[in-house]
């Protein structure tokens, strides 16, 4: 089993982690926001609605 990079998109300032599952998560800085959602539309969602962020927290 190898080392897989995760893929990390941002979405309404909030950013998106794929991870093994695959499920996806979403955080704001590092602290996790809702659930692990299995679908990358379903995480997208929720950031959405979510108050919008002026910039992404690394």
């Amino acid at each position: 089993m190898g080392w897989k990079t995760p893929k990390i998109e941002y979405v309404n300032g909030y950013k998106i982690v794929e991870v093994e599952g695959p499920s996806f998560k979403v955080y704001d800085g590092d602290r996790q926001l809702g659930d692990d959602f299995p679908y990358p539309g379903e995480a997208a969602a929720y950031a959405t609605s979510l108050p919008k962020r002026d910039h992404p927290r690394s």
